[in-house]
Protein backbone atom coordinates (compact mmCIF):
# COMPACT_ATOMS: atom_id res chain seq x y z
CA UNK A 1 0.00 0.00 0.00
CA UNK A 2 1.12 3.47 -0.77
CA UNK A 3 0.61 5.99 1.15
CA UNK A 4 1.81 9.76 1.77
CA UNK A 5 2.74 11.40 5.13
CA UNK A 6 -0.44 12.03 6.65
CA UNK A 7 -0.77 8.44 5.99
CA UNK A 8 -3.79 8.59 3.08
CA UNK A 9 -3.79 5.38 1.34
CA UNK A 10 -2.71 6.57 -2.20
CA UNK A 11 -2.93 3.04 -3.52
CA UNK A 12 -5.10 2.94 -7.09
CA UNK A 13 -8.95 1.57 -6.55
CA UNK A 14 -10.05 -1.11 -9.25
CA UNK A 15 -11.22 0.70 -12.10
CA UNK A 16 -9.79 3.98 -11.74
CA UNK A 17 -7.33 5.74 -13.79
CA UNK A 18 -4.74 7.68 -11.44
CA UNK A 19 -3.83 11.12 -11.71
CA UNK A 20 -3.59 13.02 -14.01
CA UNK A 21 -6.23 11.53 -16.16
CA UNK A 22 -8.66 11.09 -14.04
CA UNK A 23 -10.92 14.08 -14.38
CA UNK A 24 -14.50 13.20 -14.68
CA UNK A 25 -16.85 12.42 -12.46
CA UNK A 26 -15.46 9.37 -12.02
CA UNK A 27 -12.92 10.70 -9.32
CA UNK A 28 -15.65 10.42 -6.84
CA UNK A 29 -16.73 7.41 -7.54
CA UNK A 30 -13.02 6.51 -7.01
CA UNK A 31 -13.36 8.22 -3.22
CA UNK A 32 -16.94 7.87 -2.72
CA UNK A 33 -16.51 7.52 1.65
CA UNK A 34 -14.31 10.53 1.61
CA UNK A 35 -16.33 12.33 -0.40
CA UNK A 36 -19.26 11.71 1.20
CA UNK A 37 -17.29 12.70 4.72
CA UNK A 38 -15.50 15.82 3.50
CA UNK A 39 -17.74 18.06 1.07
CA UNK A 40 -19.22 20.97 3.12
CA UNK A 41 -23.17 21.20 3.18
CA UNK A 42 -25.21 23.15 0.99
CA UNK A 43 -26.59 26.16 3.16
CA UNK A 44 -30.12 25.63 4.11
CA UNK A 45 -30.96 29.35 2.78
CA UNK A 46 -30.70 27.51 -1.13
CA UNK A 47 -33.26 25.08 -0.21
CA UNK A 48 -35.93 27.80 1.52
CA UNK A 49 -35.61 29.14 -1.83
CA UNK A 50 -36.50 26.43 -3.58
CA UNK A 51 -39.51 26.00 -1.30
CA UNK A 52 -40.52 29.72 -1.40
CA UNK A 53 -40.40 29.25 -5.57
CA UNK A 54 -42.10 25.59 -5.15
CA UNK A 55 -39.46 23.97 -6.47
CA UNK A 56 -39.28 21.82 -3.41
CA UNK A 57 -42.36 20.95 -1.19
CA UNK A 58 -45.02 18.19 -0.35
CA UNK A 59 -46.14 16.58 -3.17
CA UNK A 60 -43.73 17.77 -5.80
CA UNK A 61 -41.85 15.13 -8.24
CA UNK A 62 -38.20 15.79 -7.89
CA UNK A 63 -35.42 14.46 -10.11
CA UNK A 64 -32.19 15.07 -8.77
CA UNK A 65 -29.11 14.54 -11.30
CA UNK A 66 -25.82 13.72 -9.91
CA UNK A 67 -27.09 13.40 -6.69
CA UNK A 68 -23.71 11.72 -4.98
CA UNK A 69 -23.38 10.50 -1.63
CA UNK A 70 -26.88 12.41 -0.84
CA UNK A 71 -25.49 15.85 0.32
CA UNK A 72 -28.61 17.76 -1.51
CA UNK A 73 -30.92 14.52 -1.53
CA UNK A 74 -31.32 14.74 2.37
CA UNK A 75 -32.77 18.31 2.28
CA UNK A 76 -35.16 17.50 -0.93
CA UNK A 77 -37.21 14.17 0.80
CA UNK A 78 -36.74 16.54 4.01
CA UNK A 79 -38.86 19.32 2.08
CA UNK A 80 -41.52 16.39 1.63
CA UNK A 81 -40.84 16.54 -2.24
CA UNK A 82 -40.95 12.85 -3.99
CA UNK A 83 -37.33 12.47 -4.99
CA UNK A 84 -35.63 10.05 -7.67
CA UNK A 85 -32.29 10.52 -7.40
CA UNK A 86 -29.74 9.78 -10.54
CA UNK A 87 -26.53 8.77 -9.81
CA UNK A 88 -23.78 7.12 -12.48
CA UNK A 89 -21.55 5.88 -9.73
CA UNK A 90 -22.42 2.85 -8.27
CA UNK A 91 -20.37 3.16 -4.72
CA UNK A 92 -21.82 6.31 -4.36
CA UNK A 93 -25.49 5.19 -5.33
CA UNK A 94 -24.39 2.73 -2.37
CA UNK A 95 -23.49 5.39 0.01
CA UNK A 96 -26.79 7.26 -1.14
CA UNK A 97 -29.45 4.43 -0.67
CA UNK A 98 -28.07 4.13 2.85
CA UNK A 99 -28.52 8.11 3.38
CA UNK A 100 -31.71 8.28 2.24
CA UNK A 101 -33.46 5.30 2.19
CA UNK A 102 -36.75 7.92 0.94
CA UNK A 103 -35.30 8.69 -2.51
CA UNK A 104 -35.81 6.32 -5.36
CA UNK A 105 -32.20 5.05 -6.44
CA UNK A 106 -31.34 5.38 -10.04
CA UNK A 107 -27.80 4.55 -11.09
CA UNK A 108 -27.07 5.90 -14.22
CA UNK A 109 -25.94 8.80 -16.11
CA UNK A 110 -28.16 11.93 -17.76
CA UNK A 111 -27.06 11.24 -21.25
CA UNK A 112 -27.58 7.30 -21.16
CA UNK A 113 -30.97 6.85 -18.62
CA UNK A 114 -34.48 6.55 -20.50
CA UNK A 115 -36.61 8.73 -18.18
CA UNK A 116 -40.53 8.83 -18.52
CA UNK A 117 -41.66 12.32 -20.60
CA UNK A 118 -43.44 14.81 -18.40
CA UNK A 119 -43.24 12.82 -15.17
CA UNK A 120 -41.46 15.35 -13.03
CA UNK A 121 -42.26 18.87 -11.46
CA UNK A 122 -38.76 19.55 -11.20
CA UNK A 123 -35.12 19.07 -11.69
CA UNK A 124 -32.04 19.73 -9.21
CA UNK A 125 -28.68 19.33 -9.94
CA UNK A 126 -26.36 20.25 -7.19
CA UNK A 127 -22.77 20.35 -8.32
CA UNK A 128 -23.18 17.37 -10.79
CA UNK A 129 -24.39 19.45 -14.14
CA UNK A 130 -20.91 20.41 -15.15
CA UNK A 131 -20.21 16.62 -15.75
CA UNK A 132 -23.07 16.43 -18.35
CA UNK A 133 -23.01 17.01 -21.91
CA UNK A 134 -25.86 20.12 -22.05
CA UNK A 135 -26.34 19.32 -25.68
CA UNK A 136 -27.61 16.12 -25.14
CA UNK A 137 -28.78 16.69 -20.78
CA UNK A 138 -31.03 19.84 -21.32
CA UNK A 139 -33.35 18.23 -23.87
CA UNK A 140 -33.72 15.17 -21.85
CA UNK A 141 -34.54 17.22 -18.96
CA UNK A 142 -36.92 19.23 -20.89
CA UNK A 143 -38.33 16.20 -22.31
CA UNK A 144 -38.95 14.68 -18.59
CA UNK A 145 -40.28 18.01 -16.94
CA UNK A 146 -44.49 18.62 -16.77
CA UNK A 147 -45.32 22.34 -18.26
CA UNK A 148 -43.62 24.57 -16.50
CA UNK A 149 -41.50 22.89 -14.61
CA UNK A 150 -38.34 23.94 -12.92
CA UNK A 151 -34.39 23.18 -13.13
CA UNK A 152 -32.75 24.37 -10.56
CA UNK A 153 -28.93 24.31 -10.37
CA UNK A 154 -26.50 25.23 -7.25
CA UNK A 155 -22.93 24.53 -6.62
CA UNK A 156 -20.42 25.76 -4.34
CA UNK A 157 -17.43 28.19 -5.72
CA UNK A 158 -14.79 26.99 -3.08
CA UNK A 159 -12.45 30.15 -2.78
CA UNK A 160 -14.41 33.75 -2.97
CA UNK A 161 -12.68 35.89 -4.80
CA UNK A 162 -13.82 39.01 -2.96
CA UNK A 163 -11.64 37.79 0.62
CA UNK A 164 -7.73 37.55 0.44
CA UNK A 165 -6.69 35.39 3.42
CA UNK A 166 -3.06 34.19 3.54
CA UNK A 167 -3.82 30.52 3.09
CA UNK A 168 -5.98 31.54 -0.22
CA UNK A 169 -3.00 33.53 -1.25
CA UNK A 170 -1.06 30.38 -1.08
CA UNK A 171 -3.65 27.88 -3.13
CA UNK A 172 -3.57 30.24 -5.15
CA UNK A 173 0.27 30.23 -6.02
CA UNK A 174 -0.13 26.03 -6.00
CA UNK A 175 -2.74 27.16 -9.08
CA UNK A 176 -0.74 29.47 -10.91
CA UNK A 177 1.88 26.82 -10.91
CA UNK A 178 -0.04 24.62 -12.86
CA UNK A 179 0.14 27.69 -16.08
CA UNK A 180 -2.28 29.76 -17.72
CA UNK A 181 -4.10 26.88 -19.80
CA UNK A 182 -5.65 25.16 -16.03
CA UNK A 183 -6.08 28.32 -14.73
CA UNK A 184 -8.61 29.55 -16.89
CA UNK A 185 -10.19 26.51 -17.19
CA UNK A 186 -11.89 26.22 -13.72
CA UNK A 187 -15.15 25.03 -13.80
CA UNK A 188 -15.99 25.96 -10.27
CA UNK A 189 -18.59 28.59 -12.35
CA UNK A 190 -19.85 26.08 -14.70
CA UNK A 191 -22.60 25.64 -16.23
CA UNK A 192 -23.46 29.54 -16.45
CA UNK A 193 -27.03 30.34 -17.02
CA UNK A 194 -26.02 31.64 -20.17
CA UNK A 195 -25.30 27.73 -21.01
CA UNK A 196 -28.63 26.44 -18.92
CA UNK A 197 -30.60 28.71 -21.31
CA UNK A 198 -28.61 27.47 -23.96
CA UNK A 199 -31.13 25.72 -27.15
CA UNK A 200 -34.02 27.35 -25.84
CA UNK A 201 -35.24 24.33 -23.64
CA UNK A 202 -35.22 26.56 -20.40
CA UNK A 203 -35.71 30.22 -19.61
CA UNK A 204 -33.84 31.81 -16.58
CA UNK A 205 -35.80 32.75 -13.69
CA UNK A 206 -33.58 34.15 -11.08
CA UNK A 207 -29.94 33.60 -10.21
CA UNK A 208 -28.60 34.48 -6.16
CA UNK A 209 -25.31 33.82 -4.85
CA UNK A 210 -24.75 33.43 -1.60
CA UNK A 211 -21.16 33.92 0.60
CA UNK A 212 -20.28 31.80 3.71
CA UNK A 213 -17.51 30.93 5.32
CA UNK A 214 -16.35 27.31 7.39
CA UNK A 215 -13.36 26.96 9.87
CA UNK A 216 -10.85 23.86 8.89
CA UNK A 217 -7.95 22.05 10.26
CA UNK A 218 -5.26 20.91 8.02
CA UNK A 219 -6.59 17.18 7.89
CA UNK A 220 -9.69 18.61 7.09
CA UNK A 221 -8.16 20.75 4.33
CA UNK A 222 -6.30 17.69 2.96
CA UNK A 223 -9.59 15.72 2.80
CA UNK A 224 -11.42 18.59 1.23
CA UNK A 225 -8.93 19.31 -1.77
CA UNK A 226 -8.62 15.75 -2.34
CA UNK A 227 -11.74 15.59 -3.93
CA UNK A 228 -11.63 18.16 -5.88
CA UNK A 229 -11.27 16.22 -9.49
CA UNK A 230 -8.49 18.56 -10.70
CA UNK A 231 -6.00 18.03 -8.10
CA UNK A 232 -2.85 15.99 -7.41
CA UNK A 233 -2.08 14.29 -4.95
CA UNK A 234 1.30 16.23 -5.22
CA UNK A 235 -1.11 19.74 -4.74
CA UNK A 236 -2.71 18.24 -1.57
CA UNK A 237 0.21 17.93 0.16
CA UNK A 238 1.04 21.63 -0.84
CA UNK A 239 -2.42 22.81 0.25
CA UNK A 240 -1.55 20.76 3.73
CA UNK A 241 1.72 21.95 4.51
CA UNK A 242 0.41 25.71 3.36
CA UNK A 243 -2.45 25.43 6.53
CA UNK A 244 0.12 23.98 8.59
CA UNK A 245 2.06 27.30 7.91
CA UNK A 246 -1.06 28.90 8.99
CA UNK A 247 -1.62 28.07 12.00
CA UNK A 248 -3.25 24.27 11.50
CA UNK A 249 -6.75 25.79 11.57
CA UNK A 250 -7.52 28.08 8.64
CA UNK A 251 -11.08 29.93 7.93
CA UNK A 252 -12.24 29.43 4.29
CA UNK A 253 -14.63 32.08 2.27
CA UNK A 254 -16.90 30.42 0.05
CA UNK A 255 -20.07 31.18 -2.17
CA UNK A 256 -22.68 28.93 -3.35
CA UNK A 257 -24.50 30.16 -6.93
CA UNK A 258 -28.53 29.07 -7.47
CA UNK A 259 -29.29 29.29 -11.32
CA UNK A 260 -33.48 28.46 -11.49
CA UNK A 261 -35.25 28.13 -14.43
CA UNK A 262 -38.40 27.39 -16.00
CA UNK A 263 -39.30 25.16 -18.89
CA UNK A 264 -40.16 26.35 -22.38
CA UNK A 265 -43.53 25.52 -24.29
CA UNK A 266 -41.20 24.36 -26.98
CA UNK A 267 -41.81 21.15 -28.38
CA UNK A 268 -39.63 18.46 -26.75
CA UNK A 269 -37.33 16.53 -28.81
CA UNK A 270 -37.40 13.16 -29.00
CA UNK A 271 -34.94 11.11 -27.15
CA UNK A 272 -33.96 7.43 -27.12
CA UNK A 273 -35.81 5.32 -24.30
Amino acid sequence: MRTNRSGHDLSPVPGCLEYPGRVSWTHFECMADDYASSRPPYPDVIFDTLVAEQVLGPGVRVLEVGAGAGLATRALVSSGSDVVALEPGRELATLLRRAVPAAAVVVGRLEDTALPRSSFDSVVAATSLHWVDLSVGLPRLHASLRPAGALAVFRHIFGDAGVSTAFRDHVNQIVVRRGAHAAANRSDDRPTMAELASGGWFEPSRTERWRWSVDLTTDQVQKLFRTFSNWTEHEVEAVGAAADECGGRVTEHYQSVLHLLRRTDRPSRAVPS
